[in-house]
């Protein structure tokens, strides 16, 4: 599935082998030296412990003690799932956490993080407790999350996170807009000693889909602090499951793929992007004076990835060149992306103040470009200009095969001052902590080459006939690149995008010696371009006596303002056919058309009320069990719009960047929604045990997501609302068992029971994917008492999403199985991994 499809529902209702050979060298580095067999150590030198971070500033080590719902999942507990994607093993252990895979589409290298079935973007993404920017990308296609953008977890590796902590509670207040949904901090090593290094390499059952994956991590001092780099190679290979269409396509016999019977060849993939990539995350703090740190951290990373557009039909006349592509022709879509990212700060005590400043930037750019593709309005121009010309002549002059199609940009530079203490209120202890921060964000778009975007070499506002053997003239040629139109100069100059945000917060918590809790928040924020937010939460948790037991409650306001991608992300697309050139523009803010005609004429922040409450109880012998009820109601949710053309109220005449267009669409604070479930932990810590140690777990998550208002039944129509209330799994349960043996030997076995969703597709009916059961298995032993190699399978009961019917016009792309799915459609991944322990 590509964008160019969700074009014609608007108008029709990269890493060289010498990574990888660096990679191995650091491995080999990191199994040379002793020997002896031990266990990795349970503390690490570190300049200043982390304690845990998101739900308290009272620097709280247990989250069992928490007033909201914190899950914490250690180093050891990830290296031990066999994922080496961020989003894949969240996926595995979190509860609330989902991330869709896409199978087909320029989205598909991105992993993005969604908690308690809400959008990607409602959720807040920290590293060491610092906001992470976010994804240039906005999702136009017809998927999970449509029209949101959210943080990329892909470009983390996994090798260089000591921890990751999951928030399951609304924390605007705390930590600013996105936290609606949830938190997630994925806190760094800070080793200062040894190296380790991990390799995993896998295939799926059906022999396709290799990756390999090489991760090293050192820890050096620096004086009496440290430095702590990990090093990332990726590659993983196309996985397809496509098949044959059941019927032949188009009129005319002498179309190639007709030759067999009547059934048409394999006419494209489906399944996981080609991809490769190369990243390295380093974190690093050295004392000041006696009482201070400076600290740093930051990384970079880098993707390329090999997508699937739809096959363009050899009989599709306007978007095919027959003197070019006589059997038709399969666009690909090359997507590059990079991520960078800094902050440094200084923290240390002032008298009975603990002060922390610290400045952060981060930057992330979507560019992406089309092969084995074609702009056929440049052919139809030359043969417009040149009547009767040969077909070697109009292949000729028919336009690049490939282009680069544009680029997307988000830019955060972030300055925060906290400030903590501890002191009493009357005779209860509490802990005061206040704060500020600047933020600057920035996005902007890329033009592509000419022919990416342009009708024909002149950029006609028109088209011209098709330059192809069965076109009579009625038929005209589409516009841009095949696959999906790139970005023009007029796109890029309408995108750039600059504000400022100011923030001020006080919190406030009181911990009684009786095992009673209570705090609160308040926070002030303004943003230049969508106004100013007051929010405030307040939290308690009460023990049940000596039983182990606690009631925990917390109900909070909080925000979320436009992401910028939101604003300023426009472009034009052009679809030929014999009623002529029909245009459609996803428009910027503020846009003449969507103020005009429709009354929406600029975004504000979202707001929403939010409220978690449950029982948690925690024994000494390593048993914690949780159950918390949640309700989070938004107003003026901000949604992408669908096709809205002139029985909508699109005037006729209607022109965007100097055009005609006859659809139009657009971000509006349209809806309000409301998502409730509830969560169930248990877990099970065997330690101290003469065999070994075990960790035993189970969870149930159940969500639904309800839109409670449509201001504009014509905004927000039936794919849309489908997309907001049935994309994302409504119900996910987990069970896991992992065993340590002092023998070396361990195995691990999970399963995951997802529920069934439902989304659109291409140009179907809705389509459900069932429920489903996704087994993991491995077993894993030491070898000279540094090296752990485990062998294992993902998806162990090689579960797809169900098949899509015979009469289902996607079968006719030879696509056997949706584009999108919460587990994919690689089915069961064989796999080993070592890992090379540090001394």
């Amino acid at each position: 599935m590509n964008a160019s499809a969700f074009f014609d529902s608007l108008v029709r209702p990269a890493v060289r082998p010498a990574s990888f050979l660096a990679a191995a060298v650091l491995a080999t580095l990191a199994s040379a030296g002793p020997t002896a067999a031990q266990e990795p150590p349970d503390t690490v030198v570190v300049v200043q412990e982390l304690e845990v971070v998101v739900g308290s500033r009272a620097g709280v080590a247990d989250p069992a003690t928490l007033s909201v719902p914190v899950d914490i999942y250690s180093a050891e507990e990830i290296a031990r799932l066999g994922e080496v994607d961020l989003a894949e093993v969240l996926g595995s252990i979190a509860p609330s956490f989902n991330s869709t895979r896409l199978s087909a589409g320029d989205g598909a290298a991105l992993h993005v993080a969604t908690l308690r079935g809400m959008n990607g973007d409602q959720v807040l993404v920290l590293v060491n407790g610092k906001r992470r920017h976010g994804v240039a990308f906005a999702k136009l296609l017809a998927a999970a999350g449509q029209g949101t953008t959210g943080t990329d977890l892909r470009a983390i590796p996994v090798h260089a996170i000591k921890r990751i902590e999951v928030l399951r509670e609304g924390a605007a207040s705390q930590y600013g807009s996105d936290a609606i949904a949830g938190v997630i901090n994925i806190v760094l090593k800070d080793d200062a000693s040894g190296v380790s290094a991990a390799t995993l390499l896998g295939r799926t059952s059906r022999g396709d889909g290799l990756r390999l994956f090489t991760s090293a991590n050192a820890g050096v001092p620096l004086g009496d602090g440290f430095f702590n780099l990990t090093m990332e190679v990726a590659r993983q290979e196309v996985t397809n499951r496509a098949g044959e269409a059941p019927t032949c396509f188009g009129p005319d016999p002498s179309y190639g793929p007709c030759a067999d019977g009547g059934k048409v060849i394999q006419l494209q993939r489906n399944g996981e992007p080609d991809y490769r990539g190369a990243a390295f995350m380093a974190n690093a703090a050295i004392p000041v004076g006696g009482s201070a740190e400076f600290y740093a951290f930051g990384g970079y990373s880098g993707r390329e990835a090999v997508s699937d557009g739809l096959y363009r039909k050899a009989d599709w006349v306007p978007r095919s060149v027959s003197y070019v592509y006589p059997d038709g022709f399969f666009p690909i879509e090359e997507s590059d992306l990079m991520d960078k990212s800094a902050v440094a700060g200084l923290r240390g005590d002032m008298g009975e103040w603990s002060g922390d400043l610290s400045l952060g930037f981060g930057h992330g750019r979507f560019a992406f470009g089309a092969a084995n593709s074609i702009n056929p309005s440049y052919a139809a121009e030359f043969l417009a200009r040149n009547p009767g010309a040969d077909g070697a002549s109009i292949a000729a002059n028919a336009g690049p095969r490939d282009t680069f199609s544009g680029g997307l940009n988000v830019r955060q530079w972030t300055l925060n001052a906290d400030a903590t203490r501890e002191l009493e209120v009357g005779s209860t202890p509490a802990f005061l902590a206040v704060g500020g921060a600047f933020r600057r964000d920035s996005y902007w778009m890329e033009a592509g080459d000419r022919a990416s975007w342009a009708c024909g070499p002149s950029d006609t506002p028109g088209s011209f006939p098709a330059a192809h053997h069965q076109n009579d003239g009625t038929a005209y040629a589409s516009c841009g690149i095949q696959g999906y139109p790139g970005y023009s100069p007029a796109s890029a100059r309408l995108s750039e995008q600059d504000r400022n945000s100011v923030g001020a917060y006080a919190d406030m918590e009181l911990r009684s010696p009786s095992g009673r809790t209570l705090g609160g928040a308040l926070r002030y924020e303004h943003y230049t371009d969508a106004g100013s937010s007051l929010t405030g939460k307040l939290a308690g948790r009460v023990e049940l006596g000596e039983t182990g037991a606690a009631l925990r409650a917390a109900v909070s306001t909080g925000f979320r303002a436009p992401r910028l991608p939101q604003r300023g992300f426009n472009t034009i697309g052009f679809v030929g056919g014999s009623e002529g050139l029909v245009s459609a523009g996803f428009l910027p803010e503020g846009d003449p058309i969507a103020c005009s005609d429709f009354g929406a004429c600029a975004l504000s922040h979202e707001t929403s009320v939010s409220f978690t409450g449950g029982l948690v109880y925690s024994h000494d012998a390593g048993l914690l069990v949780t159950a918390d009820y949640y309700r989070v109601a938004v107003k003026d949710a901000i949604a992408l719009t669908q096709s809205l053309n002139p029985s909508h109220g699109l005037r006729p005449g209607a022109q965007f960047q100097g055009r005609p267009v006859d659809a139009v669409a657009f971000w509006t604070n349209a809806i309000d929604t409301r998502t409730q479930g509830f969560d169930v932990t248990a877990s099970w810590r065997f330690r101290g045990m003469d065999w070994g140690a075990a960790d035993l777990s189970a969870s149930l998550h159940r969500n639904r997501t309800k839109i409670t208002a449509n201001r504009n039944a014509d905004f927000i129509g039936d794919t849309q609302r489908t997309l907001i209330e049935d994309s994302q799994p409504g119900r996910r349960i987990g069970v896991s068992a992992d065993l340590r043996f002092a023998q070396g030997l361990g195995a691990r076995f999970g399963l995951n029971h997802i529920g069934s969703v439902t989304t659109p597709f291409i140009f179907e009916e809705n389509v459900t994917i069932d429920a489903a059961a996704i087994a993991d298995l491995e077993v894993s032993f030491r070898v000279g008492g540094r090296i752990q190699v485990g062998v294992g399978a993902n998806n162990l009961f090689d579960r797809l999403p169900n098949r899509l019917p015979d009469d289902a016009v996607a079968q006719l792309w030879t696509m056997e199985y949706p584009s999108e799915s919460p587990y994919g459609v690689a089915g069961r991944i064989w796999y080993m991994r070592v890992n090379v322990i540090g001394n």
